[in-house]
């Protein structure tokens, strides 16, 4: 009687099992790299928008108090002329930044 040694069979369906799963880990960790490259992206993207919307709002906040500011028509084109200038600096600062 001689009897089958089902062993070397065993070790090579093992052996591409675990190449399959070294394969798999190897996709997942690229995977993961990408995903943490993009979060970084993302994330550097809305600080850069959170600013540009404190931005905003402090130049509302500016504009509305020109409005508000109890002087002669001389006096507020001049203040309004002057946050402008202002508004237009902080612009510059942040396309800056931005890059």
């Amino acid at each position: 009687m001689i009897y089958s040694n089902p062993l070397p069979s065993e070790i090579a369906t093992l052996e591409r099992k675990i190449e399959l799963l070294l394969t798999q880990h190897k996709a997942l960790q690229q995977e993961l790299h990408q995903a943490k490259q993009e979060n970084e992206a993302l994330q550097t993207t809305l600080a850069a928008k959170e600013e540009e919307i404190d931005h905003f709002k402090k130049s509302i906040k500016i504009s509305k108090l020109a409005q508000y500011t109890v002087a002669d028509h001389n006096e507020t084109t001049e203040i309004k002329r002057t946050i402008n200038e202002y508004i237009k600096k902080i612009d510059k600062c942040i396309a800056h930044l931005s890059q």
